[in-house]
């Protein structure tokens, strides 16, 4: 069970940690208040992108040219905070994910005229070898992803699970942002990051969003190396060390 957050957050290393998945930040506090949290606030677990991810993705990431901001970038020598969306600012408890489930697996058995129990397999089997359904429909069935988000993501009845969570709020308004960078990061396309960002009453609280951009071809999403890399450049940051997932 993760640990609860304590008075004035800061998770120091004061050496390295080398197993993926530890808890782990720089000296930097980036919590500023004194109030002590509520029980029932999430923890932040801040990993390195070198830590958290493979040490495949690593190698092939540590090999490439030094990453370098996009023309109207601008570098930033604070570390970034990269916030996934879904079943990460809200919990997993609220379903969005059965519900995009039985969307998914509805789409994939009306335009591929599939079974239900085929259906559900293919559309599993795509999720794990790509990280997202579309990306197989898109590979191998050339299904225009833009009509896909329509049919599934838009329409999720996210008015009717997703309220403002003022407590998430507060937490989010805790980090010093004067410290550090607080980016979003998802697979979803930007209408249903945003609609979720704004049914959650915090879509002022980002400094960005980088997103799965359905409308250009080919599709880029984690956990492809491609997508890490676009996400600093975008968030102008330039060494990995510097890099957190929560």
């Amino acid at each position: 069970m993760p640990a609860r957050l304590p008075p004035r957050v800061s998770r120091s290393l004061s050496s390295p940690i080398r197993s993926p998945g530890s808890f782990c930040s720089h000296k930097t506090k980036y919590f500023t208040s004194n109030r002590a949290p509520e029980p029932t606030r999430p923890a932040l677990l801040l990993r390195p992108s070198f830590q958290c991810r493979p040490s495949r993705l690593y190698s092939s990431i540590s090999s490439m040219d030094p990453i370098k901001p996009q023309a109207n970038g601008v570098l930033t020598s604070k570390p970034v905070l990269f916030f996934d969306i879904d079943n990460c600012l809200y919990p997993r408890s609220s379903r969005v994910q059965d519900h995009m489930a039985q969307l998914i697996d509805e789409y994939f058995a009306k335009h591929l005229s599939l079974s239900w129990e085929d259906a559900v397999k293919l559309h599993k089997e795509y999720y794990t070898n790509y990280g997202l359904a579309i990306e197989g429909l898109v590979r191998h069935h050339q299904i225009d992803p833009l009509e896909y988000n329509s049919k599934v993501d838009d329409a999720l009845p996210l008015e009717d699970i997703l309220k403002p969570n003022p407590k998430l709020r507060q937490l989010l308004e805790d980090v010093d942002k004067s410290k550090c960078t607080m980016w979003l990061l998802t697979n979803a396309y930007v209408n249903h990051a945003k609609r979720v960002l704004k049914l959650l009453g915090i879509e002022d609280l980002f400094d960005g969003l980088t997103f799965c951009d359905y409308g250009q071809q080919p599709l880029v999403c984690k956990p492809a190396k491609e997508m890490y890399l676009r996400a600093m450049r975008e968030a102008g940051v330039e060494k990995m060390e510097d890099c957190y997932f929560v």
